[in-house]
């Protein structure tokens, strides 16, 4: 690591401690290398390396000083932030675009004042304010928005959860359910949770840097989702704070009491109103119950039917369940120096070939016996199919490292490389197909890797999680980079695919989401946020144009 100076634009964009900037080990150096086709010269000593002065917002605060007065009045003066770093730092999320500008010394959506309320009252009263002045107002948590999600483009309040709005409220271990403020980050919040023998269940890859008011406005998902659910699975009630009002439930397993009307905030991204706290379900853990197994197949195609089999065969879910195509794969093996060791070559030895074969990770929590129950039908079940068990420590390895690949993105942007995600659900019938297309429009690149991996399964399909690098044009990255990703999501729209499967939407898919869902949803939606948020305030551009 290295040290990185105060207030600036790289610590703003970074992913993780804004202090230090991560570098790249000596495997992943030379994979890249042989991968891209970057000279050695610049691997070992990245030449594009802006982002590294001190923040300058070019647009002055706009609200009228008697606005900002009684902002104060409410919060206290400790609790509202005008600096330009604090403006800038509240202006983007981690969206490839967003870093980009950044980079260029870029700041073209800051807030006019970032306010971290005291209490829910005190959220109440600025949404209050913000709706009799028209003022904008985006809610915030730890930024790890990878849709374009925050941002003010026309000024406003960014209201920051995170300072104080970040307790648990309550714990009900007879009902297992965990009661907390929208702003506790997920760490806390398993802390607090595992120090009483229990676990959330929701580990995204944003987890580290991710609150439980995002995971529910975005719709995430973790890496154990094919067991506990997504977020909206596990949360049992909400409060959201609107321009019209509170609107909240009460805890029940299920109900048949009318319309659901909490569901519109999960995944709306904070456009209708501010969620303040949240009621989700927990489980009872014991690491020493978990029972992991990695799986290696010949091909992407056979680890496919084999997984879609266990989902199906109805004995039992696991947590973790993931598959990596075979590029993914190879680079990974790579990276960790596998490539070449006795073990590999004895794997190729009986079939399993390099550019070819795929691994399969699987990991069961809960009861010890069904836990070694389900390992072993899913081992049993992938043997039809070619699959060879190679044991557990690949997967306690990948576990270890889960949070790592993030870390990575701006020593990979530092060597002039468009690095970025995307993903996607479909249905089994649908997915080969769609797999191959996408990776035939990106690899349509020159020098470009696709890599991919199925971490979300379900009965009737599965989501499709796409990662690239690829040499970018030095001279005018963010037209390369938005003209490139237009034409992913139109290939992943015509090929079947959902517009996200737990992204989100924000901005940047936004402009797709009347296409994918027909104008009578659309207006629908647009009519619910004007009777919810007539004034237009609650996250303006985001979700619904």
């Amino acid at each position: 690591m290295k040290t990185l100076l105060k207030n600036t634009y790289r610590q703003i964009l970074k992913w993780g401690d804004p202090n230090y900037q991560e570098v790249l080990s000596d495997d992943v150096k030379k994979t890249i290398q042989e991968l891209v086709g970057i000279p050695v010269s610049e691997v070992n000593l990245p030449t594009f390396l802006p982002g590294e002065k001190e923040v300058i917002v070019e647009r002055e605060i706009q609200l009228q000083p008697k606005y900002v007065k009684e902002f104060t009045e409410i919060v206290g003066a400790e609790n509202i932030k005008t600096s330009d770093f604090e403006r800038a730092k509240h202006a983007a999320g981690k969206f490839y675009s967003e870093l980009l500008e950044l980079r260029q010394e870029k700041v073209t959506a800051p807030p006019d004042l970032v306010i971290s309320p005291n209490d829910e009252s005190q959220v109440e009263l600025i949404i209050q304010k913000c709706n009799d002045w028209k003022i904008p107002i985006c809610p915030q948590g730890l930024r790890s928005s990878v849709t374009k999600g925050i941002g003010l483009p026309d000024g406003g309040i960014a209201l920051d959860l995170t300072k104080h709005l970040n307790q648990i409220i309550s714990l009900d271990e007879e009902s297992l359910t965990v009661t907390a403020q929208s702003g506790i980050s997920g760490p806390a919040l398993e802390k607090f949770l595992n120090q009483k023998g229990y676990t959330c269940g929701h580990f995204p890859q944003s987890f580290e840097f991710s609150t439980l008011g995002g995971w529910i406005a975005a719709k995430g998902a973790g890496q154990c989702s094919t067991g506990y659910g997504k977020i909206e699975d596990m949360l049992l009630s909400l409060k959201a704070i609107t321009p019209i009002g509170i609107i909240e439930n009460e805890n029940y397993p299920k109900t048949a009491q009318g319309w659901d009307l909490i569901p519109l905030f999960i995944g709306a991204e904070g456009t209708l109103g501010v969620i303040t706290q949240a009621t989700i379900k927990i489980r009872k853990f014991e690491i020493k119950n978990r029972k992991n197994a990695c799986i290696i197949f010949k091909d992407f195609e056979s680890a496919q039917e084999a997984m879609k089999a266990c989902i199906q065969g109805q004995f039992g879910l696991p947590h973790l369940f993931r598959i990596s195509d075979h590029e993914e794969t190879e680079v990974a093996f790579r990276m960790k120096g596998f490539e070449g060791t006795f073990s590999d070559k004895a794997l190729q030895a009986i079939g399993y070939k390099p550019n070819s074969r795929s691994l399969m990770f699987i990991s069961v929590e809960g009861d010890k016996d069904y836990a070694s129950f389900v390992v072993d039908k899913i081992k049993s079940t992938s043997k039809k199919f070619g699959g060879r068990s190679i044991g557990s420590r690949p997967t306690k390895n990948w576990l270890s490292q889960r949070f790592h690949s993030a870390y990575m993105r701006e020593p990979l942007m530092d060597l002039g490389l468009m690095t970025d995600t995307i993903e996607t659900s479909v249905m089994w019938k649908d997915l080969k197909k769609l797999w191959k297309n996408v990776r035939t429009y990106v690899k349509s690149r020159p020098n470009t890797v696709c890599m991919c991996h199925i971490s979300h399964v379900y009965e009737n399909g599965a989501n499709l999680y796409f990662t690239f690098i690829s040499p970018t044009d030095k001279s005018a990255p963010l037209e390369d980079y938005q003209q490139f990703h237009e034409g992913l999501v139109n290939t992943i729209l015509s090929n079947k695919g959902s517009l996200s499967h737990h992204h989100g939407i924000g901005r940047a898919l936004s402009p797709w989401l009347k296409e994918k869902i027909g104008n009578n949803s659309y207006h629908l939606m647009k009519n619910i946020k004007d009777i919810i948020d007539p004034n237009g305030i609650m996250n303006p551009g985001s979700v619904v144009c």
